[in-house]
């Protein structure tokens, strides 16, 4: 059972997290591409960015449980833990600079820049991750 509740959990956080990457690309269009008019959900974009990355983090808790369990080994799922571990500290980087931002309220250009592209690659890394993640269930699970 415990093999199912980490793919679960990363989909959802995935899923979630394209819509947070959506309402950081509304504020980046505002504060660097100069477009008005533009409202960014500030409060919205902290509480479900704040959710998936902690998600993500207890997944990959889960996941090391989960493989643990099931293979008595770590690491076997090779490419997929590899960029588990790469996204720990980026998303560490992600929810820390946001608490920073949400907490600290300043006129900001570089932070909220490296906050988004950062956290613009852990999306990007989680589609991945969800690529390898169903090759794992497809070959080592459902095998």
């Amino acid at each position: 059972m415990i093999m199912w509740i980490h793919p679960v959990l990363q989909t959802l956080a995935a899923l979630l997290s394209l819509y947070v990457l959506y309402l950081g690309w509304v504020r980046f269009r505002f504060a660097h591409l100069g477009h008005k008019g533009i409202v960014f959900q500030w409060k919205r974009h902290v509480a479900q960015g704040t959710a998936v990355m902690t998600v993500w983090a207890l997944a990959f808790v889960i996941g090391l449980g989960a493989a643990w369990n099931n293979w008595h080994v770590i690491g076997i799922t090779e490419l997929h833990y590899q960029l588990g571990l790469v996204m720990l500290p980026m998303i560490i980087f992600g929810l820390g600079t946001g608490v920073v931002m949400d907490r600290v309220k300043a006129k900001r250009r570089l932070l909220p820049l490296a906050h988004g592209v950062v956290n613009a690659l852990l999306v990007l890394m989680a589609l991945c991750q969800l690529y390898t993640g169903v090759i794992i269930i497809r070959d080592m699970l459902l095998a």
